[in-house]
């Protein structure tokens, strides 16, 4: 891949992808990272603006603030060359807009989609973001039917009504909630209105209220009933109504409490579903019984929201996605039963194919793998890049043996062991390779993958699971090893990036209290894997993201005796913290910013423990084996981050004539 473009800081800008009303979205190689990622830049005419600045950051710290799968991560902002700017993952999908424009889907495959954006909707309510514009254009769906919700950049904190800068509402008519048309209220029921409003666009392919001008839509929202999804398809379930009666209620507190809540109503509603009788010869009089009660025109839908098939850059609607290119690829319109976890991202929807040859079974597969998108999270109007379709390919692909993003026989080639203090250790393993096998599957909860090395012998596990967290594919496991002629526990932590060549590039980090070792290692896939004797990482339990989680950044460390006299000098750390999948147990590493020495900390039960032993020289002469214990509880609330740790300890000195005793630690986070 060509990574030459334009510098800007540690990022090439590539290409640009879309513009909105908060800037610009480029296609960017990250040299840090060595990755290519999205970068949203600030234009320079609004750069000098402060209520556009404000804005920038306020969408920056709200999208930080989201933890939930379905919405797309940042990893970096701030400041170039007075430009501020919000670096964010690239995502491989297409638009639920475009894929309602290929016809109505199963009810299954749109109540799973449903499920996972209300989560991301949960998620955002629970810290008080409103999103005020949930609409097809704004969910991304990939290939294996994992959804994210994108453009969190006009989210308002929870009762904020106002309107942007010139005046102009956020959000689109078509899913706008009667509240924010007639009062201005904005809370997160208008949310739930607008998911009902998608929900049934997906289920009919029309949306509730359509018409040819806003005065229509308007009024559909202020003054005609809940249309009914039966009405427009007989095969729908009836319940399926009532679903969006009430998601689509015009009194807020008449709908469902949770955007969550209406999506587990929808996947009961098609599990024991109910479907109208055949309807009546078309020259028979319906009958007064549905002519007062079906508030949607049966005429062509999805003509009001046209993608841009030019592949220039829009300048229009700042929430819109825009598309770059015609939509293609396989047909994903159908869907699967409810609970079952989505394929593999290589693979497509899983259904029955017909019958389809060979030769166009590949086709759909490389259509399939090679549909590249530019997501922007926050107030961003990305474009997908779709490489054009064989509308007469089968509608389906069988998943592969060796489907998956982390799936086949790899070469781990592992650099020298490198100390703490960023120096070669001696009397060291040399660098060398292994052979492992790994299998992957991506669902509702993210991607997760099992490992097994097939050859090799470096001190460390021979089996791992790993999980896809924010870009990165992370492993932890605990072991005894042997450490200074002592069997001790030990703390093994991966971490893995994708480098542009298509191999997997990071650490290998062993830790202990006594023993510890980082060496540089990078997967690189050598062909396809018997996958017979690894474990089905879709069998997994869902990783468990722990609190600890939130002690993570720089902390200055201050020690003081019983009678609160400094023990110590101040002392700066970083500290990093990872967990075993089950979120039971963690380890933070305390690492002084100058490397001479580190700490471990242990999590479990909701407080971190120190206790490590060493031998010291005394100042008053000699040698002291010293024993540190201290406790650690998890502040309350738990924060993420946590800006204060504060523990007690004790001491325990011997072998000199220096003494311990009682201490008081407090850590207080300085930055990131």
């Amino acid at each position: 891949m060509d990574h030459e473009g334009t510098p800007f800081g540690r990022y090439r800008l590539i290409d640009l992808l879309g513009r909105g009303g908060m800037g610009e979205v480029w296609r960017a190689y990250d040299t840090e990272t060595q990755r290519v990622v999205a970068v949203k830049v600030l234009p320079p005419n609004l750069a000098s603006d402060s209520t556009f600045v404000q804005r920038f950051r306020r969408e920056a710290l709200a999208a930080a603030g989201l933890s939930d799968p379905h919405v797309i991560p940042i990893h970096h902002f701030g400041e170039i060359d007075g430009r501020l700017y919000v670096d964010m993952r690239l995502i491989t999908g297409r638009d639920l807009h475009s894929i309602i424009a290929d016809g109505a889907m199963d009810p299954a495959r749109a109540v799973t989609i449903i499920e996972q954006v209300a989560a991301a909707l949960h998620d955002a309510h629970r810290i008080g973001l409103v999103h005020r514009d949930v609409k097809p254009s704004n969910i991304l769906v990939t290939p294996n039917d994992f959804a994210y919700l994108i453009d969190f950049g006009i989210a308002a904190a929870s009762g904020d009504t106002r309107m942007t800068g010139t005046g102009s509402v956020i959000g689109t008519w078509a899913y706008m909630a009667p509240e924010r048309l007639n009062s201005g209220q904005n809370d997160p029921r208008s949310d739930t209105y607008a998911l009902a409003c998608v929900l049934h666009e997906c289920l009919t392919g029309s949306q509730p209220y359509p018409g040819n001008s806003i005065e229509q839509q308007i009024g559909g929202h202020l003054g005609l009933p809940a249309p009914r999804p039966s009405a427009l398809r007989r095969d729908l379930p009836v319940q399926l109504d009532g679903v969006i009666a009430i998601g689509m209620a015009k009194k807020p507190e008449q709908r469902y409490s949770t955007p969550t809540e209406m999506a587990a109503a929808a996947r009961a509603a098609i599990t024991q579903p109910t479907r109208l009788p055949p309807p009546p010869p078309r020259d028979t009089d319906p009958g007064p019984s549905d002519s007062h009660t079906i508030a949607i025109p049966t005429g062509p839908p999805r003509n009001y929201y046209p993608s841009n098939p030019q592949g220039s850059v829009s300048n229009t609607d700042p929430t819109q996605y825009q598309q770059l290119a015609p939509a293609g690829g396989p047909d994903v319109s159908a869907g699967r039963p409810g609970g079952q976890l989505p394929p593999p991202p290589s693979a497509g929807p899983a259904r029955p194919a017909s019958n389809p040859s060979p030769n166009k079974r590949r086709r759909n597969i490389i259509l399939a793998s090679s549909i590249a998108a530019a997501l922007a999270v926050i107030g961003l109007v990305a474009a997908l890049v779709l490489l054009p379709g064989d509308k007469s390919a089968p509608t389906a692909v069988a998943p592969q043996a060796n489907s998956g993003p982390l799936t086949g026989t790899y070469t781990l080639a592992f650099g020298q062991s490198i100390g703490i203090s960023g120096k070669p250790e001696p009397n060291q393993e040399p660098p060398g390779n292994e052979t492992w096998k790994l299998r992957s599957v991506c669902g509702a909860k993210g991607c997760v993958a099992t490992a097994a090395r097939s050859s090799g012998s470096f001190k460390h596990p021979a089996s791992l699971v790993f999980d896809d967290i924010n870009g990165r594919w992370i492993a932890v496991t605990l072991d005894t090893e042997r450490c200074n002629n002592q069997d001790i526990e030990e703390w093994h932590w991966i971490y893995l990036l994708p480098r542009p060549d298509g191999s997997m590039a990071g650490e290998w980090i062993d830790d202990s209290v006594q023993c510890y070792s980082k060496r540089s290692v990078t997967f690189t896939r050598t062909g396809d894997a018997d996958l017979a004797g690894l474990p089905d990482p879709a069998a997994l339990p869902a990783r468990v993201a722990s609190p600890a989680l939130g002690l993570r950044g720089f902390y200055r460390s201050r020690v003081t005796t019983a009678s609160g006299q400094p023990k110590l000098a101040d002392q700066d750390f970083s500290v990093d913290t990872f967990c075993l999948r089950g979120g039971d147990r963690c380890l933070s590493r305390f690492v002084l910013t100058d490397l001479t020495d580190h700490q471990l900390f242990i999590f479990a039960n909701n407080a971190w423990t120190e206790n490590s032993e060493e031998d010291v020289p005394c100042p008053a002469g000699g040698t002291s084996h010293v024993r540190m214990t201290g406790v650690f509880p998890l502040p309350k609330p738990a924060a993420d981050p946590i800006t204060t740790l504060s523990g007690h300890g004790m001491e325990d000195v011997s072998g000199s004539t220096c003494k311990g005793g009682p201490y008081d630690q407090v850590f207080n986070r300085i930055r990131d």
